[in-house]
């Protein structure tokens, strides 16, 4: 039954896949594409997809006309929209001097699929269905010497019930340029399977932000791959709050010397929600560093996991990778996990990761107790703070508030329930 159920939704891939005219780079991704990640699989085990394979699903067809919901959080930001996993011209924004879109071709789209089939990627089964089915990869270019001031926020929505959606961005910043882009994830499918690449040249930085807060009922199972170049700086934080099942999964090759990576994030899950942070970071060359911390506040019958790999090349000396992950349980019944794992072959590194899961500290609260806090209060404080204290390392200080406000929409929600 459950070898049938998978042939289900490979059938509804290749079916989509046939309708295309141009189709041979979607012909070699849905040829990859044969069944879903087993728990087996040491990377899937923490999340499993076994109830995918129970689903009836199949890819979307765009609606070029369809209706939107969600409204920018910015006056001034350059929007980028995408709807049914489509990108949309006519809701986006008007690009500032130096930064140009445009939908790959059939031989740049294969030059990509070849890039993430080239990655620890490849398996990955957003890569083989998203490169299958998406309406179109748009690439989003930043030109050499430019510095965007403006926020780009990208706001992703649309899909309905039983269908997948699969958004494909390649977000390429050439030498020398700079931007901040936050990324909204909003939609009401049953399925979403983004796919990102990111290309930094010399000496480029990006700030990036994504807020994960699609629909209740949804499986979110976001891949993106990033490569860093000489003196280029990712930064990097997630917030997921919504979905029930949501996996924002990263994989960064630092290939030039000198650059700098941090990859934090945030996850807050309540109710039955299942919450995955996975990052791999590969060092391939000297002199570079890399810093992942990961907070979870979990409440309900909710499942966390933090899964974050470094590994440092035989060549790679003076690497410096630092992991460190903390979940709070305020429930009983919350389950956090947590596996960061370092392989090193080098000798001359910094390198260190930890993690701990556990209830409120006990003489924290007993302190703000013995000040004449009443219990829940002091209890919120501390969570509060918990937060607010990566936010603040992690954000850039314009949007900080911001970012702590969408987290404390879905903490409100988990103290309530807890405290």
């Amino acid at each position: 039954m459950l070898h049938n159920a998978k042939d289900n939704y490979i059938t509804s891939v290749k079916n989509h896949v046939s309708q295309f005219e141009e189709k041979s780079f979607r012909k070699l991704a849905s040829n990859d594409f044969k069944s879903w990640p087993s728990p087996r699989e040491e990377t899937w085990r923490l999340s499993r997809l076994g109830v995918l394979t129970r689903k009836e699903i199949t890819p979307i067809i765009p609606n070029p006309k369809k209706k939107i919901s969600s409204m920018p959080k910015f006056n001034d930001s350059t929007i980028i929209r995408f709807v049914d996993g489509a990108f949309r011209e006519d809701l986006s924004s008007k690009l500032p001097p130096g930064s140009y879109l445009n939908i790959l071709g059939e031989e740049d789209s294969i030059s990509l699929f070849n890039k993430f089939k080239n990655s620890n990627l490849k398996n990955h089964p957003s890569t083989n269905v998203s490169f299958s089915c998406t309406p179109s990869i748009v690439k989003l270019t930043i030109e050499k010497n430019v510095s965007i001031g403006d926020l780009f926020e990208i706001i992703y929505e649309g899909g309905d019930e039983n269908l997948s959606v699969h958004p494909a961005l390649y977000v390429e910043l050439k030498d020398n340029s700079s931007i901040t882009i936050i990324e909204r994830f909003n939609h009401l499918s049953s399925l979403i399977m983004p796919l990102q690449l990111v290309e930094l040249k010399k000496n480029a930085s990006m700030n990036s932000l994504k807020i994960f807060n699609d629909n209740q009922q949804s499986y979110n199972l976001a891949a993106n791959c990033t490569f860093l170049s000489d003196k280029s700086n990712y930064n990097s934080f997630s917030l997921i709050k919504g979905g029930l099942f949501t996996r924002s999964e990263t994989h960064a090759y630092l290939i030039g010397e000198n650059c700098n990576l941090t990859l934090n994030g945030v996850y807050l899950s309540s109710k039955n929600q299942h919450h995955d942070l996975t990052t791999a970071i590969y060092h391939d060359v000297p002199n570079c560093t890399s810093k992942q911390i990961v907070r979870g506040v979990l409440g309900g019958e909710s499942t966390g996991v933090f899964q974050g790999k470094v590994r440092v090349a035989p060549d790679a000396q003076k690497t410096d990778g630092q992991q460190m992950s903390r979940a709070i349980l305020l429930s009983e019944n919350a389950i956090a996990n947590a596996k960061p794992e370092l392989e090193i072959y080098a000798d001359d590194v910094i390198c260190a990761h930890g993690a701990t899961v556990g209830e409120i500290d006990d003489e924290q609260l007993f302190y703000l107790k013995s000040r004449g806090i009443l219990e829940k209060k002091a209890k919120q404080i501390l969570i509060t703070a918990f937060l607010k204290d990566i936010i603040n390392e992690s954000v850039e200080e314009s949007i900080q508030n911001f970012v702590f406000e969408e987290a404390e929409l879905a903490l409100s929600e988990i103290i309530s329930k807890e405290i």
